[in-house]
């Protein structure tokens, strides 16, 4: 180990400031992990993936090396990093499980070991797909491997274009690899496609969660047409087809992974109502699979059950199941010229440029995070409860352009009315104090009243002021409306053409309008995420900028999209109250459901990012405060702003009348 190639000395040097006791404990067992790989290239890259593993799962990297030598006793270099993937999927969210099986003490460990001995990955099988696909008369076929490019990343899915097949990598067992060949049922089902199937169909305005349906009402129905020609295929997917309703889940994912199943066995039983209507409607198609129209209508009748149901659907993190079935992108064509199209229209994979790799690598594409129109970046730490830190400068926040003026929906063009309930705005920011020294009142002041006594008895003219009295006196303050522009406030009210996000800005409108502005100053801003590295914060309207029409048009033309990282948020939404002079500081959110982003896996991590963020604002002076129309938010909206700091409104078409409510309650602390 004298001479060290330049490649592990850099993921050495990463590692160590990273995490410098797995850097330390590694750099011992450097010597005999060389003597077991014997390769220069291999031993880099197990370093690399030592790194990658402390930057996924901090803290929990030296578990994984102190085993390296046992693991690699049974092991390869792919196998090893198949297991280590399996287990940060098999317990995305129990740090202390996962660590238990990085130290081999879990028994999923042994079962993954010996699943992913002889794991299963496309070098192994390329050349006998290759004499598949030929036997069904695609000789001229190219096949190309999609790597994963971060350790913990969600998992890929084959994509289909014009003479390439793009597979994943490797299959883990519990993607289903351990259930057959895996790689021939993608193939069948990618063969399904180009058989049968209308490539690069208009997407125009459709939602992800109407697209998401009317591809999955299409793999089931080019199969259909595949299995009638080749009746083996049909058993050779159904090994595939594991998903059950007997947890009773209702998320958007188990709800359409049961729909795949209960469309390709007829067997399967399932408990929700609207996986079984699916099964009703696609049957009562009949055979007319070459026919693709009245299946298009069963997926139209699905999907707006599925939006009435109010399901929440992320396509940033959507995976199509089974895993042998492809991304769906070789059916749907985005127009990227029109300027009518929004973001949030888009399937989670238009976020994402595919530009063909010019070298000679397996990798057939190179994927780059579209950047986003953008002035300024500003960097703000988060708080990693796992590993008890706060990352400095973890998390980027780009300063959007705020929102093109549009046209105002529903007559919120001209001046909101006001409310009563919004008309005591003005006075509950006011501050209740006993007023003293008063010459009348209910009760004697207790210090007038011996000043007087005392003045009495030294032969002094005594204050006659010795009451007390409730009152209020006037203290100026500031309020910051920060407003969630999600994706998912897109999703109608109640069945009607509103939306969440109108809702918000009828509400925002309103309060601008019903706060006092010689006294107070009231800015309205509004922020979405698309990962650490790009939170999009907009400044609708600042403390100093009066609601003239051009603010008015920048709040109208707002529009939902991507995900809600709020502890960024709110600390530079904390950033720009600090610099208010007032005397009270307000800032209430208006929220629609969770923080969540593309890139955490863990449902608790932004939620404890968010409560460290709050409670750094109370430090500093300022009230936050939440309004909430998530009705099943009280279980982590009471972690991030404590029992009295939130709301949760019950009716959508309310929110502009709670508002004056919470600046009461926030205003009261």
């Amino acid at each position: 180990m004298e001479l060290l190639s330049d490649t592990l000395v850099a993921h050495m040097a990463a590692l160590e400031a990273r995490d410098s006791v797995a850097s330390a404990c590694l750099n011992d067992k450097l010597p005999s992990l060389a003597r077991l790989l014997r390769d220069d290239a291999a031993l880099a890259e197990l370093v690399a993936l030592c790194d990658q593993a402390a930057a996924a799962v901090p803290g929990l990297a030296n578990d994984l090396i102190m085993r390296l030598e046992t693991l690699l006793g049974l092991l390869d270099m792919a196998g090893l990093k198949r297991w280590v993937l399996t287990g940060m999927r098999l317990y995305p969210n129990h740090r202390e499980r996962l660590a238990a099986y990085f130290r081999l003490e879990d028994p999923a460990a042994a079962d993954g070991i010996r699943a992913e001995a002889n794991g299963t990955c496309l070098e192994k099988v390329r050349d006998t797909l290759q004499y598949y696909l030929a036997g069904f008369g695609l000789d001229n076929v190219e096949l190309k491997a999609c790597r994963q490019s971060e350790l913990n990343a969600l998992p890929p899915r084959p994509a289909i274009s014009d003479g390439v097949l793009l597979f994943p990598e490797h299959y883990l067992a519990i993607e289903g690899a351990d259930c057959g060949d895996i790689y021939r049922a993608a193939a069948a089902h990618a063969m399904a496609h180009i058989f049968y199937s209308p490539r690069h169909q208009p997407a125009g305005k459709r939602k992800p969660l109407h697209l998401a349906v009317l591809s999955l009402i299409e793999d089931a129905r080019v199969e259909r047409l595949m299995a009638r020609n080749w009746p083996g295929l049909h058993r050779l997917w159904g090994r595939f087809h594991l998903a059950s309703g007997e947890a009773g889940e209702l998320t958007a994912a188990s709800l359409l992974a049961r729909l795949s199943r209960i469309l390709h066995d007829p067997t399967y039983a399932d408990p929700n109502h609207w996986v079984n209507k699916g099964r009703e409607l696609f049957d009562a198609c009949g055979d007319r699979f070459e026919d693709g129209a009245p299946f298009h209508e069963v997926a139209d009748i699905l999907a707006n059950d599925l939006g009435q149901m109010r399901v929440r659907f992320d396509p940033e993190r959507y995976r199509v199941e089974p895993a042998y079935r492809d991304d769906n992108t070789f059916l749907w064509h985005f127009d990227e010229d029109r300027q009518d199209t929004p973001p949030q229209e888009m399937l989670a994979r238009e976020s994402v440029q595919m530009t063909p790799q010019q070298s000679g690598s397996q990798e057939a594409m190179a994927v780059n995070a579209i950047p986003p129109d953008n002035e300024q970046r500003l960097h703000y730490p988060e708080w990693d409860y796992r590993a008890e830190i706060e990352r400095q400068d973890w998390v980027t926040l780009i300063m959007a352009t705020p929102g093109a003026p549009g046209s105002v929906k529903g007559g919120m063009h001209s001046r909101t009315t006001r409310t009563g309930a919004l008309n005591a705005a003005n006075q509950v920011l006011d501050r209740s104090v006993r007023l003293r020294r008063q010459p009348e009142g209910d009760e004697l002041d207790l210090d007038a009243s011996v000043e007087w006594r005392i003045s009495s008895r030294t032969r002094a003219a005594p204050d006659p002021r010795i009451y007390h009295r409730p009152g209020r006196r006037r203290q100026d303050a500031s309020v910051l409306l920060l407003l969630d522009l999600s994706e998912s406030t897109n999703d109608r009210v109640g069945g009607s053409f509103t939306s969440i996000l109108d809702m918000e800005k009828r509400a925002a409108a309103l309060a601008v309008e019903c706060v006092d502005g010689v006294r107070d100053r009231i800015a309205v801003h509004g922020f979405a995420s698309n990962g650490r590295n790009e939170v999009r914060y907009t400044r609708i309207k600042d403390f100093a900028e009066p609601f003239a029409e051009s603010a008015r048009h920048r709040l109208m033309g707002q529009q939902g999209a991507l995900s809600t990282r709020m502890g960024a948020a709110l600390r530079h939404a904390g950033a720009c109250l600090a610099s208010e002079q007032a005397g009270k500081k307000v800032l209430l959110l208006v929220t629609d459901g969770e923080p969540s982003d593309i890139d955490v896996y863990d449902s608790r991590y932004l939620i404890e990012d968010a409560r460290y963020a709050v409670a750094t604002l109370e430090r500093q002076g300022i009230k936050p405060f939440c309004l909430t129309l998530d009705q099943r938010a009280d279980a982590y909206v009471r972690t991030i702003f404590g029992a009295w700091n939130y709301l949760i409104v019950s009716d959508p078409v309310t929110l502009p009348a709670q508002v004056a409510q919470a600046l009461v309650r926030a205003a009261a602390r």
